[in-house]
């Protein structure tokens, strides 16, 4: 439960840092003020990708023998709430589709798990992450 609270936090994060624009300034007030369905509804949008998340990071944690060439943390679950939020302005409100979230997350997880393995060590971790996937997700 800690580390899922601890993801969510980090997408909370990230989510703070979205900016409308790239030249302009992070501003989580006019996130909530495009996005129209209330603070809590923001929160609960972003944060229930948690488990999804979670569930891909332990396959891929698995499939690596629990080494980790980062923090997991800052480099993706912190990122992925920054691109949810700046989804939310360049859509005029509207969250990401689950299918786009969940391939963001599919891919940026890969990723970040194969830095530094040859194509055939990456290939045999994406394929444990593309295998972990729930079929109803």
């Amino acid at each position: 439960m800690r580390q899922h609270l601890i993801t969510a936090g980090f997408f909370m994060e990230g989510l703070h840092d979205a900016r409308p624009e790239k030249r302009l300034a992070p501003s989580y007030d006019q996130l909530i003020e495009i996005w129209d369905k209330g603070c809590i509804e923001l929160v609960d949008a972003v944060v229930s990708y948690v488990p999804f998340t979670i569930k891909l990071c332990e396959t891929a944690a698995t499939a690596c023998d629990g080494n980790y060439p980062g923090v997991f943390d800052y480099e993706v679950s912190s990122a992925f709430g920054k691109w949810f939020g700046e989804y939310i302005f360049a859509h005029g409100g509207d969250e990401p589709p689950k299918i786009e979230a969940q391939a963001w997350l599919v891919k940026e997880i890969g990723d970040f798990f194969t830095q530094g393995m040859t194509e055939e060590q990456a290939e045999n971790v994406k394929t444990a992450i593309a295998d972990s996937i729930p079929q109803a997700d």
